[in-house]
């Protein structure tokens, strides 16, 4: 099982590039490997945040929808809660902390037992027991 990263998002959004085809690719594999697919709720967060800065905020926005009925959406719970807390504080005691919405993102995989998916694994790579998958 499967959670995509803001980045996968994204590329998948984009036009066509190499990044589009690279996403393309790794959720066709994903797929056919038999995973189902989901992202967190702080990832559409972030996709609104592109949405607010766009030219076409309607189109961006429909595009989102579009692609989100796709994916389950994880919500944060009082677990998750209590993992982000213990996660953030190993972080800062290791001397590598991290963005909050990073580690978010990631004890919401962690906690729906998820592996997640991202274009940038160093985001995470310090975060402890998070299984992360690179495209």
């Amino acid at each position: 099982m499967a959670c995509l990263d803001t980045t996968i998002l994204i590329d998948l959004l984009g036009k066509k590039s190499q990044l589009k085809e690279r996403a393309i690719a790794k959720v066709e594999s994903l797929i056919g490997n038999g995973q189902s697919l989901a992202t967190t709720r702080f990832n559409v967060a972030e996709l609104y945040v592109g949405v607010s800065r766009s030219r076409n905020p309607q189109r961006e926005e429909k595009a989102i929808h579009s692609l989100l009925s796709n994916f389950e959406i994880l919500e944060f719970t009082d677990t998750g809660a209590r993992a982000f807390g213990f996660t953030t504080g190993f972080l800062q005691a290791i001397g590598k902390p991290s963005g909050d919405m990073d580690v978010l993102i990631a004890v919401t995989a962690m906690v729906h037992g998820r592996v997640l998916v991202t274009r940038n694994p160093r985001h995470f790579q310090h975060i402890p027991d998070l299984r992360l998958e690179g495209y």
